[in-house]
């Protein structure tokens, strides 16, 4: 147990170290090239470090989640390679104690870290990636954004607009194009802007669109229904309408519409899952491939882990240095096989299951042979 608090404290140490210091470079470069910006916006927000920490403080937690695994080997080599270096190893070699039970603080600090990134991904990133979809240029989030017309597959309504304002969850200057079975006043709706509206007890999720330039006289028009609910509200079916207005159902939300990487990226798993079943999304394979691989990725950091660390402790011992060298070969051949196996996925040359189990059942088995001289 003492030999584990002593490893345990070393890897901690160095986690802390080396994340704070990959984070601060990253960042203080990100914070002088967008200095400007930040600055043009304390005025504003109360401050510049109150900018710069609620800025840096959320993609902070997204850093975290993108470099655990890495961040966790790096620390687990660094302690290790403490004890080699002050030949510490050596007489705990000496002195019977197996390399297994040396390993076994490194090991068990990278399976805590592998939780806590999948707690993070799970619990934390899906309440604050609203805060990832604006960048230094976008602060306030209202700066218009560019719009590529998007299907809604269950009412097959085709979503067109000038531009996009995150923050109010706006469409400036919405045109949809309607099929034949909702062409009853005409095959579009023009208007001068559109905001996404969850669903309420008057009605379901969708846009609410204002200023509605055509079908002209919106307001005298009759409802629309198909599938057995009303997928356009008009004023005259709907008296909390205001004058010009109209709503149209969609299960699209609005950052699924503007075709944002966040809500996928850092959604729950049970979102994803629900996005899968959703038929007006028609996801294509990247997002089954992030759901399976949301299961895998635990077992995958500990395969990382498992694949360095006895390039330290194995009874193959090189230089310290040496084994850094190995270390990051191991690290660019694990992420290779990943990033291969998933773009081969993404682009339906295999199915997403087996994009993203593949990884795992080609390092698994290489980290338990890389591994197998410890236990002996």
């Amino acid at each position: 147990m003492l030999i584990d608090r002593y490893i345990a404290r070393a890897q901690l140490h160095a986690f802390v170290i080396v994340f704070v210091s990959l984070a601060g470079l990253t960042f203080v470069v990100d914070a002088f090239t967008n200095m400007e910006e930040f600055v043009t916006h304390a005025a504003e927000a109360g401050g510049l470090w109150k900018v710069l920490g609620k800025y840096y403080g959320y993609r902070l937690i997204s850093f975290f989640d993108a470099t655990s695994a890495i961040i966790s080997l790096a620390s687990a080599m660094f302690a290790l390679s403490w004890l080699e270096r002050h030949n510490e190893l050596t007489a705990l070699l000496a002195a019977g104690v197996t390399r297994w039970r040396i390993a076994r603080g490194s090991i068990a600090f990278a399976a805590i870290v592998a939780i806590l990134a999948g707690a993070n991904r799970e619990l934390v990133l899906p309440r604050i990636r609203e805060a990832f979809s604006r960048n230094a240029q976008d602060l306030k989030g209202n700066k218009d954004l560019p719009f590529e017309a998007r299907y809604d597959h269950e009412t097959e309504i085709l979503f067109r607009g000038r531009s996009v304002q995150a923050a109010p969850r706006r469409i400036e200057s919405p045109s949809l194009l309607l099929p034949q079975p909702l062409a009853e006043h005409g095959t579009q709706i023009d208007a001068a802007e559109a905001h996404w509206l969850p669903a309420d007890a008057r009605h379901p999720a969708g846009y609410l669109l204002g200023a509605v330039r055509e079908p002209a006289g919106i307001d005298r028009l009759a409802p629309i229904e198909a599938g057995g609910r009303t997928i356009i509200q008009t004023r005259a079916g709907a008296d909390w309408l205001e004058p010009g207005q109209c709503f149209v159902a969609s299960d699209v939300s609005f950052e699924q519409l503007i075709g944002s990487s966040n809500w996928s990226q850092y959604s729950s798993t049970p979102e994803l899952v629900a996005s899968i079943g959703n038929p007006a999304l028609g996801v294509g394979a990247d997002i089954p491939l992030r759901v399976h691989a949301r299961f895998v990725a635990p077992f995958l950091d500990m395969s990382l882990a498992l694949l360095g660390i006895p390039l330290v402790v194995g009874p193959n011992r090189r230089g310290i240095f040496v084994a850094v060298g190995l270390c990051v070969t191991m690290t660019v051949f694990f992420f290779l096989v990943t990033l291969g196996c998933h773009a081969a996925a993404s682009s339906y040359v295999i199915s997403p299951s087996v994009g993203a189990w593949a990884p795992l059942l080609i390092l698994a088995p290489l980290a338990a042979w890389r591994a197998q001289p410890m236990w002996q």
